[in-house]
């Protein structure tokens, strides 16, 4: 039993270290039109959220919807593509994974 505990606990600090690349899109409900599909995107962690939902030190610096940060392992921001006056994100799918593939080797 001790050494079934012993291998789950490796197994626990082992993929809490192995942290992945997040790639955050932050939107308003009332721009969902102007999501922008990451489903393709690799070697990432997709997430979404609105931006009635982030902390206020967030919000007040998100001057444009939507947002996509691309987050480090490490939980730092890295890259910031953001919407332009037409409240849509202009960068390519392509672009987007470059990013993702060059944070994710570091």
């Amino acid at each position: 039993m001790k050494h079934l505990l012993y291998v789950l606990f490796v197994l626990l600090v082992c993929s809490l270290n192995a942290q992945e690349t997040t790639v955050l899109q932050i939107n308003a409900k009332w721009n969902y039109k102007n999501n922008y599909d990451l489903s393709s995107i690799k070697n990432a962690v997709i997430k979404f959220s609105y931006l009635k939902d982030q902390p206020a030190d967030i919000r007040k610096n998100i001057t444009a919807v939507p947002v996509i940060a691309i987050i480090d392992k490490n939980g730092k921001v890295r890259m910031q593509y953001v919407a332009d006056l037409s409240f849509k994100i202009q960068a390519t799918k392509q672009q987007i994974q470059e990013t993702v593939n060059i944070i994710s080797k570091e």
